[in-house]
């Protein structure tokens, strides 16, 4: 199946350039302006470059559960292509979380079958139009829960 690149991704460096500052707010700040305007919490998830080995900080929305874990989503706003943070946290799922000023360590583990619809109607009572996102993408869009490590 041949994807069709649509308005979302041709706003690539836009999207990274907003990355890193909302990014940078986020972990020093404990907020950000975009943060403020989300309907959901921000958190930024630290991953390690799956060919680089850098740090890579990414802004992500995100909802925590009863039992204290974090789920988020790679929906990135429609973009046709799979977010490298979702790359870097399949190949690396020891990453870590910002949560205002505060780091925290995590696992991540994907979610499949109907822990992922689930997941999908979760985020879409949180983000209205996370169901849009997934239509532009063409693509399904990955889950992770991310339980606190001792």
């Amino acid at each position: 199946m041949i994807r069709r690149s649509n308005w979302v991704d041709r706003t690539g460096q836009l999207w990274r350039i907003s990355g890193r500052l909302e990014s940078f707010q986020l972990r020093k700040l404990g907020t950000s302006p975009m943060a403020l305007l989300n309907p959901g919490k921000v958190l930024v998830i630290e991953t390690t470059g799956r060919r680089s080995g850098r740090q890579r900080f990414t802004p992500v929305g995100y909802w925590q559960e009863p039992d204290g874990a974090y789920v988020v989503g790679g929906g990135a706003a429609g973009k046709t292509r799979t977010p490298d943070w979702v790359a870097n946290l399949r190949a690396s799922p020891q990453v870590a979380l910002w949560i205002g000023r505060r780091r925290i360590r995590v696992l991540a583990h994907e979610l499949t079958d109907d822990e992922r619809d689930a997941a999908q109607q979760q985020a879409a009572q949180i983000w209205p139009g996370i169901d849009r996102y997934e239509k532009r993408s063409g693509r399904v869009i990955p889950y992770f829960r991310l339980v606190p490590r001792a």
